[in-house]
Formats: structure tokens, C-alpha cells, sequence
């Protein structure tokens, strides 16, 4: 029998099989509605298709995920006992299940990834975070917190690091699908907003089911800023589509404006004055000459300044110019003086458990009988509601002790470091490139400055951007490193046109 007859009989027997399981797949489904009037086997096909992409395309399952975070939701906005997000947080549990597998079975021999200094990073803090769990004042909350933690960053970064380093055009389409879904929701937001009349109060919901508050909102369009900014600059794409970038961009920064998040707009503004600072080449210097001296004149007037805002009565507001006068309003402004209020606690709780601190995800329950009578506010309560400690960095101390911030901080520092030293190189060699890494490095300044303010990446609306981030300049950094390995061993072949 001839290959060409074997392989035309081969696929006859393939297309018989496929047409018995279709039937029989119909056939099952159809009782199943009969009988028992439930839809799940009608799921089948989605769960196959899943288990392929888990084995055979993770790179395209990471851009499926990336597309649904700003449109996932979370059951337990629909009265539902279960707080899960669909459909994005069971993915990203069966990617941490088979980085797990693979850890097993095929241990990961990337010299490069695991010597980065990022992943000696995350390494210290998941180990710092494991050992605040085993001292945790509930048990049970931490290694919930701790599992969460896991499947938020280990797919991200660890899996996320291996795929845009060997699909670098992952890394813009994991950007672009992102910002393409959360137009969709800031147009959703827009319309219910305006028929409100773009109230202050309605601002703070009219986002949902997609983003519970108008502060994890305004955080997640930030975000994605400075890198469509930059990304607008890049010719590989077509004017069309940098039109369309364009119209999107309008959307974004309409939306930032139209949430009224403070935290928000003050990230963006820091991130755009770097971004400036960084396209002028302003030399380190003037900015650490500039940074030190606006310190020493905060600690020589500090008396006068505690004063001045003291006397600032200006509350929230939906107008915009009166909304960032309330920003140093710790008077009267209820959600400056609640923040303020969580601080206090965070610092007091860390005074009672400085070296593990209360236990990781643990904040939100134990914070209540630290409240002080002349810090509570007409916002104020024990159940935890109204977000966590209002910072990332005071949280993880109250959480996981002095030393638990201390690795965050270091974390943080050593992306910004490794970030920008991996931008400078790419500039010797790949502006467009170079370009792209600073627009993801200014996306994740504008989250860490509102990270002192708000802490968000225990939601995966976030951790997914963030993390991704990261891994995106990490891949980046690794391919430098191999293109320069490869050259340096070029140049040490000897010449074929001088034989020895």
C-alpha cells in the first residue's frame, strides 16, 4: 500500500471517529437537557479545547486571559457564596497546576531565568510570605492567601517570562488585547455615568460588575497609559491602526478623568512626569539634588504644612480641579481621614507582631479593635469593607512583619532597577523596542506610586497587568543577554579565510 493511500485511509479514520463522538456528544447532551434540564455538558467542547491549549498553546491561552481580565466578574457580586472571578481565576489556577506538573516532571533547566535577579526577588518574598503563614494568627485565611498569591504571580511571571521570551510579539498583543476589552468597559462605565450626570457618587459604581470601585478602575486604566502613549510613536504599525490606538487612548484618559480616583490620577501624573524626564535625558543628579532638597524643605516647614492642610476643607467632588484640592484634605475629606485611619492600625498591629506580623490575607478581620475613637470617621467599621490597609507596602508590614514589607520594597526596587537598566541597553541597539519597555516600565510606576495609597494585587484585575508586566521586562533583559552571549561566541570562531 502506498504512503499516499495509508494517509488518505488514515484520515478517513480519523473523520469517522470525529463524526461517532460528534453524535454521540449530541445524543449525551441532548438527554442531559431532557432529563435533567442542565446545560454543563454543553461545556464539553470549551473544557477539551482548554486542556489543548494547557498542553499545546500556553502563549495563546495567556492572550485568552488577557483579554477576559477586564471583562471577567466576580461571583460573589451576584449573591453568590463563591468569590471566585470567571473566567480568568480557574485559568490561572490550571497554569499554576501545570507549571507544578512540569516543575515534577520536567525540572526547569533556564540558568538565566532563575539567576535573574527578579526571580531571586519573588523567590525571598513567597519564601518570607510561607513563613508568615506558619506563624499566622488564622491559619486558615493565610494559606488561602498564600495559594491565591501563587496562582496570581507564578503563571504571570514564571510561565509568562518563557512565553513572551520566545514569542516576542506575545508581548504587545498581550498589551493591546487588554486595552482593546477595557475600552469596552470604560465605554459601559461612560454611558451609565452620563445618565447620571457624571456625579461624584456614581462614579464609584457605575464601573461594576467589571471593577467593584472606581479606585481598582482608575488603577487598571493607568495602567495601560503611558504605554499605549508610547506605542502610538512606533511605525511598525499602520495609520490605521494607530488611529484606532488613538480612539482608544481618548477612551482611557476620558475614563481616568471620569473615575474621580485621586490615587489614579496622581500615578499617571508621576508617570508622565518621569516619562518626560526620561525622553529630555535629564541627568540622575538634578532629579536626586531636586528630590533631597524638596525633603529637607518638608522637614524644616513640616509644622507650617500640617497646618496649612488642616486647613483645607475641600471634599471630593465631581469637579475635577475642586477633586484634586481634596487630595490634601486630611480634615474633613472622610476617605483621606479613613485612610489615615487603616494606616494607624497597620503601624499599631505591626507594633503588637513585628517580626511575621498578624498572618498574610489577615488585615481585613484583626484591624477592627485597633481603631482608635479619634481616628474613626462616619466611613468607618470592623468588617473590613471600603478595601484593606489603603497600602500595599503598610499592609504587608502589618501582615507579614517589618521584614515581610522589606522584601516587597525590595521587589518593587529591584524591577524599577533591572527595568530601566534593561531599557538603556535596548536603546544601543532597538529603540522601538527600548521604547515599548519604557512605556511598560511608566504602566507599573503609575500602580507602585498608587500602591503607598490603595492595595490591589490580591485581584487578579491587576496582578494580571502587573505581573505580566514584569514578565514582559524580564524577557526582554533575558533576550539581551542571549543575543550578546551568541555574538560574543561568534567572535571567538576562528576565521575560515586564516587556517591554522
Amino acid at each position: 500500500m502506498s504512503l499516499q493511500k495509508s494517509s488518505s485511509l488514515s484520515r478517513s479514520g480519523i473523520g469517522v471517529w470525529v463524526i461517532l463522538f460528534t453524535l454521540l456528544f449530541l445524543g449525551v447532551n441532548m438527554v442531559a437537557l431532557v432529563l435533567n434540564e442542565t446545560m454543563l455538558v454543553s461545556l464539553l467542547p470549551v473544557f477539551l479545547l482548554f486542556v489543548y491549549l494547557y498542553f499545546f498553546a500556553v502563549d495563546k491561552l495567556f492572550l485568552i486571559i488577557a483579554a477576559a481580565i477586564p471583562l471577567a466578574v466576580n461571583l460573589s457580586d451576584f449573591d453568590s457564596q463563591i468569590a471566585v472571578t470567571l473566567p480568568t481565576e480557574p485559568l490561572l489556577a490550571g497554569l499554576l497546576l501545570l507549571f507544578l506538573l512540569k516543575s515534577l516532571f520536567e525540572p526547569q533547566k533556564w540558568k538565566p531565568f532563575q539567576q535573574n535577579p527578579i526571580t531571586i526577588a519573588f523567590l525571598i518574598y513567597f519564601a518570607w510570605l510561607f513563613f508568615a503563614a506558619l506563624a499566622s494568627q488564622m491559619p486558615l485565611v493565610s494559606w488561602k492567601y498564600f495559594v491565591a498569591h501563587l496562582w496570581l504571580i507564578v503563571p504571570l511571571y514564571f510561565f509568562g517570562t518563557r512565553v513572551f521570551f520566545l514569542k516576542p510579539n506575545s508581548q504587545r498583543a498581550f498589551v493591546l488585547l487588554q486595552v482593546a476589552a477595557l475600552v469596552v468597559v470604560v465605554l459601559y462605565a461612560l454611558i451609565r455615568h452620563a445618565s447620571y450626570g457624571f456625579g461624584d457618587q456614581e462614579s464609584q459604581w457605575v464601573m461594576q460588575p467589571f471593577y467593584k470601585d472606581h479606585a481598582i478602575y482608575g488603577s487598571a486604566i493607568a495602567l495601560f497609559l503611558p504605554v499605549l502613549i508610547l506605542l502610538l510613536f512606533d511605525k511598525k504599525y499602520s495609520l490605521t491602526a494607530r488611529f484606532f490606538m488613538l480612539l482608544a487612548l481618548a477612551v482611557l484618559l476620558i475614563g481616568l478623568t471620569m473615575s474621580f480616583s485621586r490615587a489614579a490620577w496622581l500615578g499617571f501624573f508621576v508617570a508622565f512626569g518621569l516619562g518626560l524626564v526620561v525622553q529630555f535625558r535629564i541627568k540622575l543628579k538634578y532629579l536626586f539634588i531636586s528630590f533631597f532638597g524638596l525633603v529637607l524643605l518638608v522637614l524644616i516647614f513640616q509644622n507650617q504644612i500640617i497646618q496649612r492642610l488642616e486647613k483645607n476643607k475641600q471634599d471630593s467632588s465631581e469637579d475635577v480641579v475642586k477633586n484634586i484640592e481634596s487630595m490634601s484634605n486630611i480634615s474633613t475629606d472622610a476617605s483621606n481621614l479613613e485612610r489615615l485611619n487603616r494606616w494607624n492600625c497597620a503601624l499599631r498591629m505591626s507594633a503588637d507582631h513585628p517580626v511575621f506580623g498578624t498572618g498574610p490575607g489577615t488585615y481585613q478581620f484583626l484591624y477592627g479593635p485597633y481603631q482608635l475613637s479619634r481616628d474613626l470617621t462616619i466611613i468607618s467599621t470592623n468588617a473590613g469593607t471600603l478595601g484593606n490597609a489603603h497600602s500595599e507596602f503598610l499592609g504587608a508590614m502589618a501582615e507579614t512583619g517589618i521584614l515581610g514589607m522589606m522584601t516587597v520594597i525590595f521587589l518593587v526596587i529591584t524591577i524599577f532597577v533591572y527595568g530601566f537598566n534593561t531599557y538603556v541597553a535596548l536603546q544601543k541597539v532597538n529603540k522601538v523596542q527600548a521604547r515599548f519597555v519604557l512605556g511598560i516600565l511608566l504602566g507599573l510606576l503609575t500602580y507602585f506610586v498608587h500602591a503607598f495609597l490603595n492595595n490591589f494585587l490580591d485581584s487578579d484585575k491587576i496582578a494580571v497587568p502587573v505581573w505580566g508586566f514584569v514578565a514582559i521586562i524580564v524577557a526582554n533583559g533575558l533576550q539581551l543577554k542571549a543575543n550578546k552571549e551568541r555574538n560574543a561566541e561568534l567572535n571567538e570562531m576562528p576565521s575560515k579565510s586564516n587556517p591554522e
